[in-house]
């Protein structure tokens, strides 16, 4: 069969509204997707960029939740240290109420010391997050990632603040109180390891405001990153909107100049 040869006018025609078609086609996907790169081949240094970005953000997230574990177990750490140093007060306020009382009241107190002593220990032991205790009497070191590639990082140091890493003695220790020697050496410790519980919770305090400044800071570099991420993705709905509507009236225009260019050919037709 012979191949039907359109004219140079129609053949225009039909081009022109075939480009104005695939141009709608374009932007009624970037309108109902919101995205002006969608796919590599939409524009692929866009496309990778964007990626990169994405994927930076998707590693920092992970290193936000680990500062925030990390954060939440040096709280726990610091609520503990300052039970055992209210625990220490109320040791140093039997003692003092023992000084002046008489042997019975100081075996008394004695008993009661030790059983308070003993809390120490087993709060120290009850202060844990997810398993990690940073002031029992086997506790360990805490690095916290603070970047995704691991090349920044913060240590938290464990601090053992059982009775006995604190130096607090049990009554027997001090002569079961007997003297009023025993109780002021007793008491003595009582300060030590008060001391060193307040500083020890001045330590933890910087950690915590250490690791809530990365946090906050990890959480604004994600935000930073997924913005620009998005620049490079993401379509001008508006623009987008306003090209629609230019492409329809483009469309319209260019049905027409092919409808006008085949009555052309009907009119040279009807001439014969």
């Amino acid at each position: 069969m012979d191949e039907i040869v359109l004219t140079s006018a129609t053949r225009n025609a039909l081009q022109s509204l075939q480009r104005t078609n695939n141009l709608q086609s374009d932007t009624s996907r970037r309108l109902s997707t919101g995205l002006k790169v969608e796919r590599a081949t939409d524009d692929p240094v866009a496309y990778f960029q964007s990626k990169a970005l994405t994927d930076r953000v998707s590693d920092l997230r992970d290193v936000k939740d680990n500062i925030g574990q990390a954060l939440s177990s040096v709280e726990t750490a610091l609520v503990g240290t300052e039970a055992i140093d209210d625990i220490t007060q109320q040791l140093r306020g039997l003692l003092t109420a023992a000084r002046s009382g008489s042997d019975e009241q100081r075996a008394a107190a004695a008993e009661q010391f030790d059983q308070l002593r003993q809390q120490i220990s087993a709060l120290a032991g009850d202060t844990s997050y997810q398993g990690t205790s940073l002031i029992s009497d086997d506790a360990r070191d805490l690095t916290v990632r603070l970047n995704e590639t691991g090349s920044s990082a913060a240590t938290v140091d464990g601090q053992r603040s059982g009775a006995g890493s604190l130096g607090i003695g049990s009554a027997a220790d001090y002569n079961g109180f007997a003297s009023t020697g025993d109780i002021d050496a007793a008491i003595a410790d009582l300060e030590s390891a008060s001391a060193s519980l307040r500083t020890q919770a001045a330590g933890l305090g910087s950690d915590v405001a250490l690791l809530n400044t990365r946090e906050t800071f990890t959480e604004n570099i994600n935000n930073t990153l997924q913005t620009g991420a998005d620049k490079l993705r993401n379509a001008d709905l508006n623009e987008d909107a306003a090209r629609q509507l230019a492409l329809n009236v483009r469309s319209q225009l260019g049905t027409e100049a092919l409808q006008i260019a085949q009555q052309g050919q009907l009119g040279i037709l009807q001439l014969f």
